[in-house]
């Protein structure tokens, strides 16, 4: 009975947590073991990360353990990290036939590499910003030095994890020569995206090298092996610009027109463009609005490069203006923190006249003025006609008929045909067909929404499906 009542009992499983070491120095792995002893269903939660930094590698492996003549299993899961600072292994659920166990939390405790003189490899950052304004570029370099005669089979460098530091741009140098060493200067554009003092850095360069050992008769074998060096930390003071301005550097305004002069209805091409050392890729596309006249804009483009060490960027937008009467393209102009003297500084550009030619005339309204009190005046008709003589009326009558019948022998459907064919416009989307449909826009709604989608398809780049058919209908119609 007894027997029995021992072989009834459930198996309680064990959970276990553990690492090969709590101190490191970076550069080193801490191997993480979960152990979970016993039978029944286990429920580990998924993670990609420990202590704060991805798990390079990951393993499984189980095996029997025989205690007091009774059989169990033991799961183990082994994960392996690479710290870079002192950590802590935060505690986490683990399901086991149903019921939750929590492990416990584990410091770990990072100290930092002492480069010495005769490393193989070292990686070391540099920056002559130590104070910058949040959003301001700056350059970062990085010197990577490999001793001379080492057969490097692989390498790469991954930047210093950090959300508050974005990576702009990136420069790799040449390898050179020089006292032992293969050596080489990479630069990077940075950005601090946030205020505070933020550490910039540790840099990890992960070199695999070719390695000579040998096996257990005595052989040379051919293996791989990779190096893991960690640069320097550099603490960076970044600043808070004021509010309402996001630009910082030094920067230059610019705008231009194609022409001064234009048609009623012919469009004039304005180009903005903004550019020198600074963050010009967090400038918004610029707004445009003047009364009378129609705007048309399309998205801005911008760039950016490294240059002697420099991060530059350019911007560029195009606009058009439409209208019937004189307008002025209005001044543009932009606020920012010039880095040079350490203020807020605002530059403009000067406002361009444009005159517009052949304009239809302005249609004013006569005033009238209504007095209730006073009568309204009589009409009266003109009696200048019957003044004229019957002598007079007979020769202007003969008078007409002969140059009516002058003007009847002039081909004038041939000089009107001529006159239409010179001015006719081809009923495709252009910009001369939309010039021809915003004359008469205001007086038809079709031409207005044809007006719409037209401007869209050429400057923004929109694809509205137009009624092919429809379109040379209603340019015909208005070229007769």
């Amino acid at each position: 009975m007894i027997l029995f009542f021992l072989m009834a009992l459930p198996l309680v499983a064990e959970l276990k947590v553990s690492v090969d070491k709590t101190q490191i120095t970076r550069g080193e792995t801490v191997r993480f073991t979960l152990s979970i002893t016993g039978e029944g269903k286990v429920s580990v939660p998924p993670f990609d990360e420990l202590c704060g930094y991805a798990i390079e590698g990951r393993m499984q492996s189980t095996k029997d353990i025989f205690s007091n003549g009774k059989r169990s299993q033991e799961l183990s899961l082994i994960y392996e990290i690479m710290p870079q600072k002192s950590c802590v292994i935060e505690s986490f659920p683990v399901s086991i036939n149903g019921k939750t166990q929590t492990t416990e939390a584990i410091n770990i405790t990072v100290s930092k590499v002492a480069i010495t003189k005769n490393a193989p490899f070292t990686v070391e950052l540099k920056t002559e910003k130590r104070s910058v304004y949040v959003g301001q570029p700056f350059e970062m370099k990085v010197e990577l030095k490999a001793r001379q005669g080492i057969d490097v089979l692989a390498e790469s460098i991954s930047l210093p994890e950090s959300k508050n530091i974005w990576v702009k741009s990136e420069q790799k140098g040449k390898p050179l020569l020089q006292e032992g060493y293969s050596k080489r200067n990479n630069t990077y554009a940075l950005a601090a995206q946030r205020s505070g003092t933020l550490a910039l850095g540790p840099l990890r360069w992960d070199v695999k090298v070719r390695n000579q050992s040998r096996d257990n008769w005595g052989m040379w074998l051919a293996t791989a092996k990779t190096h893991s060096v960690f640069s320097n930390e550099i603490e960076l003071e970044v600043k808070e610009l004021p509010a309402g301005v996001s630009l910082v550097g030094e920067l230059e305004i610019e705008v231009s027109v194609d022409k001064t002069e234009v048609n009623a209805g012919e469009a004039v091409n304005v180009d903005i463009r903004v550019k020198g050392a600074g963050n010009i890729e967090d400038l918004p596309a610029f707004e445009i609005h003047v009364d009378g006249a129609q705007a048309f804009k399309e998205e801005p483009k911008k760039t950016h490069y490294l240059r002697d060490g420099k991060y530059f960027g350019d911007f560029s937008q195009k606009l058009a203006l439409v209208a019937e009467r004189d307008f002025t393209v209005p001044a543009f102009k932009i606020r920012y923190m010039d880095v040079t003297t350490d203020t807020l500084k605002t530059i403009t550009t000067n406002a361009i006249d444009i005159k517009v030619l052949n304009s239809a005339p302005a249609v004013k309204e006569e005033l009238k003025i209504s007095r209730p009190q006073e009568k309204p005046e009589e009409n009266v008709q003109s009696t200048v006609g019957s003044a004229l003589s019957l002598m007079q009326g007979v020769f202007l009558l003969l008078g007409g008929i002969v140059l009516g019948l002058i003007f009847s022998m002039i081909p004038w459907k041939r000089v009107f045909i001529k006159d239409k064919r010179k001015h006719a416009v081809s009923a495709k989307e252009s910009k001369e067909v939309l010039q021809l449909l915003m004359g008469h826009m205001h007086a038809d709604p079709e031409i207005e929404e044809l007006v719409k989608k037209l401007s869209e398809n050429l400057y923004e780049g929109k694809s509205h499906k137009i009624d092919k058919k429809r379109l040379r209908e209603i340019v015909k119609k208005l070229q007769e």
